[in-house]
């Protein structure tokens, strides 16, 4: 939705996509009186724009994405950028600083940026900034974690397949004192337009707690690393944003991390998807989950909501199916041999259940141990407590099975 100027001034100003896909990326500015949009920080900033306000001088108060984190920025309307505050500076009263902003109110004169601020080691609290010193936390809703040990990410770059650098997260176990190797899961997160950031995640910090060792890439196709990036895996899932997920494998098992035969990968969405393509592709994993996943591209288009997000990637199943095709696991499902548990939503819209009965039907075929979990009144994120506690505890229980002596 487009937001007008506060001081009268003939624009607005919205968030939009730099063609007609695959999301939203830049701030532009359009003439209330017609004419072309412009964009005003592709150049600048070139990091997508999560929200925007008014302020009353005229200049926009921009939250961006900037790789794992995120970081506040004043934008004129020329496109001119400048940073206000970077949520991860060090901060009063409060061991481990937020990295990444989920919520803000603009500071107007004399009054203080208020914003929700969370790492993947403190959940969310409330801070207050004045935009030139450190942020201070004003409440204490998760004070709970204070008594919880909970595991602070690495962050770290690893080469790919074709020089590129990936980054990721890395969480180790929060009890572990051996210099063992150790059973590792690579959590692959959704979109694929989106991206891991530094905020607190159930599963890996879970995973963790029960000794292993999590990595979290956000690999060719994320946000946070500019457009150019975002957009390399159009009309390529499976091909080189797998790579650079296997190339975080080989990063782990090199630096004597990773036990390279006791390899695990996870996620949700395009995160299943990646899970269920890596077991069609290799054998190195050992164990595999996949949540809401995508087995077949083409009937995904043909039974999803929105399905303009997949076409603006492979274009038309009825006319270019050979995309869908190449992409899809269930292309190659004779070749998968790993153990998989499928979880689902029965009410999902998004990636339908029948792409998790496509699957389940395939592996079972084939003689691959798989279970399928489809949880009732659900759509794509799960939310009744009794169901999210379940999904976690499946999830470490098929680890434990697999990857654990």
């Amino acid at each position: 939705m487009a937001k007008c100027s506060p001081l009268s001034l003939p624009v607005a100003h919205y968030v939009g996509s730099r063609v007609d896909g695959p999301v939203p990326h830049d701030l532009y500015v359009l003439p209330l009186d017609g004419g072309t949009p412009r964009n005003l920080t592709a150049q600048s900033l070139d990091r997508p724009v999560e929200a925007y306000v008014w302020r009353p001088d005229g200049k926009l108060l921009a939250l961006i994405g900037d790789g794992f984190r995120n970081r506040f920025v004043v934008v004129d309307i020329n496109g001119r950028a400048q940073p206000l505050l970077d949520p991860h500076m060090s901060t009063r009263d409060f061991d481990e600083p937020p990295s990444v902003a989920r919520a803000f109110l603009p500071a107007n004169t004399g009054t203080p940026l208020a914003f929700a601020g969370e790492a993947m080691a403190r959940p969310a609290e409330l801070f207050l900034s004045d935009g030139k010193s450190a942020p201070t936390p004003v409440s204490h809703f998760n004070q709970f974690f204070n008594n919880v040990r909970l595991a602070t990410p690495e962050f770290a770059h690893y080469k790919t397949f074709d020089g590129r650098q990936v980054e990721g997260a890395l969480l180790l176990p929060t009890a572990s004192t051996s210099n063992s190797k150790l059973p590792t899961v690579l959590l692959i997160h959704g979109g694929p337009t989106g991206n891991w950031n530094d905020a607190f995640e159930s599963w890996g910090q879970l995973l963790a707690n029960a000794g292993y060792a999590v990595f979290y890439p956000n690999v060719r196709g994320s946000t946070g690393y500019g457009y150019d990036f975002m957009v390399l895996n159009r009309g390529d899932w499976g091909g080189g944003d797998f790579r650079d997920v296997m190339a975080a494998a080989d990063y782990l098992v090199q630096r004597g991390i990773a036990d390279p035969d006791r390899l695990g990968i996870a996620g949700w969405s395009y995160g299943g998807y990646m899970s269920e393509w890596a077991i069609t592709q290799t054998n190195r994993f050992k164990a595999a989950v996949s949540g809401a996943g995508m087995s077949n591209l083409a009937t995904e288009f043909g039974t999803e909501d929105h399905p303009s997000y997949d076409e603006w990637f492979y274009g038309l199943p009825y006319e270019k199916q050979e995309g869908f095709l190449h992409s899809s696991p269930i292309t190659y499902v004779k070749n998968a041999r790993t153990p998989t548990l499928i979880l689902q939503g029965q009410d999902d819209v998004i990636d339908p259940l029948g792409q998790s009965q496509e699957l389940y039907r395939a592996l079972k075929r084939y003689g691959v141990e798989t279970e399928l979990v489809i949880y009732p009144r659900e759509g794509h994120g799960l939310k009744e407590e009794k169901h999210l506690i379940d999904r976690l505890q499946r999830t470490v229980s098929w680890f434990d099975k697999h990857l654990k002596p």
